[in-house]
């Protein structure tokens, strides 16, 4: 009975650190490298197209283009595999919002280490409404 408490105990403090570790992994700045949108190939893209901060707080941040500018906030679903966006601000302007409590993350990480982040957003594509998703890749900025 004591191997199953002390067993118990180690599997949610691994899972309260492995969470955390995502979460450190995941706060940086990252650069956009690549989509691979549904149904194409991998596509380089200028690293000026998309610029993502994710903080520890949940607050985000993207620069699109160079020119314009997205706040929100961010999380993680419960186990640090999924992920949720919800836009506050759009160039200055408010979104209405205030639903990111109520979201289910459903954008899968697909690869997150020190230096690359790969996230996958599922949708429905074309007429036919097939469900896939598309790939976004990121690297850290130094």
């Amino acid at each position: 009975m004591i191997k199953f408490f002390c067993l118990l105990l180690f599997a949610s403090l691994f899972g309260v650190f492995n969470q955390d570790s995502r979460m450190h992994l995941a706060c940086h700045k990252w650069k956009q490298v690549g989509i691979k949108s549904f149904g194409k190939k991998y596509q380089a893209v200028s690293a000026s197209e998309k610029v993502m901060t994710l903080g520890r707080s949940g607050n985000y941040e993207e620069i699109l283009y160079g020119q314009m500018q997205i706040k929100g906030r961010w999380k993680f679903n419960q186990d640090s595999t999924r992920l949720a966006f919800e836009v506050s601000e759009y160039n200055g302007a408010k979104v209405p919002g205030g639903y990111l409590d109520k979201m289910i993350p459903t954008d899968s990480v697909m690869k997150l280490t020190k230096d690359t982040l790969i996230y996958a957003s599922l949708s429905y594509y074309g007429p036919k409404k097939v469900y896939g998703h598309t790939d976004w890749y990121f690297v850290r900025e130094k």
